[in-house]
């Protein structure tokens, strides 16, 4: 059986949220920064090395060579930003599009003020089903309802850690969701764990896994999906 309730949102997810939120949703700051500012090693090199090289000419020769260096130096690093730019921006660009859409999820998420508090206690083993990028859960909230879980790998979701480590058979989950961005940021499993009653199954590629998500309704994470778990099961491998 599912109850849900609010709560307040743990310190922790509180301080992401608001580190999030303090980005500053400039393209051409983020690209300065990113491609111009010390987080490139070219540009840190360039930036330390430069001044001592130019005194140690100066000290060393005369005005003409420290202008010849001076100019080399104008000609390789403008070749330097110019190739840069043009091989990385596209990935500049869709970092910052990733991290403007967190700063506003997390906004929101802020002015809220709580999460979204929820307790299962399991009555049967959910069910698994695993793909390149993660998986994808199925487990049984009572009142011929089904909660759906999507589970990313290769991220920092702690129930990818519970699954490994077969704790996600628990009888009893607890989790915290935010209202706005629907992020799963806490999770926990206790009790006994329930015996599997089917291998789990694969979801072999791309097509696959959109046919069982547009089957169920195209749920996201941590959704409830109106359908007794039984059925949402027989849905979802009917399209594998």
């Amino acid at each position: 059986m599912l109850t849900t309730s609010r709560t307040t949102l743990p310190d922790p997810i509180a301080t992401r949220l608001k580190i999030a939120a303090e980005f500053v949703d400039d393209l051409s700051q983020f690209a300065r920064d990113n491609l111009l500012g010390f987080k490139r090693p070219i540009a840190t090199t360039f930036a330390l090395v430069a001044p001592v090289l130019f005194a140690l000419v100066y000290y060393t020769f005369d005005l003409p060579t420290v202008s010849k260096l001076a100019l080399f130096f104008c000609i390789i690093a403008f070749a330097g930003i110019y190739l840069v730019a043009r091989i990385s921006w596209p990935t500049v660009v869709e970092e910052f599009q990733i991290q403007s859409v967190a700063r506003r999820q997390a906004i929101a998420d802020l002015r809220c003020g709580f999460g979204e508090s929820s307790h299962l206690n399991l009555s049967q083993a959910p069910r698994f089903y695993e793909h390149a990028n993660g998986l994808l859960v199925l487990a049984d909230a009572g009142e011929w309802r089904t909660i759906f879980f999507s589970i990313d790998s290769a991220g920092e979701d702690p129930r990818w850690a519970f699954y490994l480590n077969g704790d996600l058979d628990r009888r009893v989950w607890k989790w915290v969701r935010l209202p706005v961005s629907h992020e799963v940021v806490a999770f926990s499993s206790v009790g006994t764990k329930l015996p599997q009653t089917e291998h789990m199954r694969t979801i072999s590629s791309i097509d696959a896994w959109e046919a069982v998500n547009l089957a169920l309704g195209e749920p996201i994470d941590g959704s409830v999906i109106h359908l007794p778990f039984d059925e949402a099961v027989e849905v979802a491998e009917s399209r594998l």
